[in-house]
């Protein structure tokens, strides 16, 4: 058993090998955004490995992702699966929530002026 570590959240779970990243984020509970139910047809489950180690890309993975991204870390969370190595991932802010934390900042921001 590998520990998988999210992030931004911090949040660390056991996980079990061959378990989907999608599967211990939701034991976590932590929110890795999809719509296809693990098919790798939405590709919104996009995560980046930060260290550690998770399964090679799948075939299918490998035909739905840039090799750029696959050689940069980016995995799709319902494809990638944990090993017995301990593991570090991030699951990227999504545009609309970075839009309205960049917002409320510059409100922060006003309202000290």
């Amino acid at each position: 058993m590998g520990r998988v570590t999210f992030l931004p959240s911090g949040k660390s779970i056991k996980s079990r090998s061959g378990q989907t990243m999608v599967s211990a984020a939701a034991a976590a509970r932590v929110v890795i955004p999809q719509r296809c139910g693990g098919h790798a047809s939405c590709l919104m489950c996009r995560i980046v490995l930060e260290s550690g180690e998770l399964s090679p890309p799948s075939q299918l993975e490998r035909r739905k992702m840039p090799e750029k991204d696959l050689e940069q870390g980016v995995r799709l969370g319902c494809q990638a699966k944990a090993t017995d190595k301990d593991c570090t991932i991030r699951i990227p802010e999504g545009r609309l929530k970075s839009v309205v934390q960049a917002a409320l900042e510059r409100q922060r921001e006003e309202n000290e002026d």
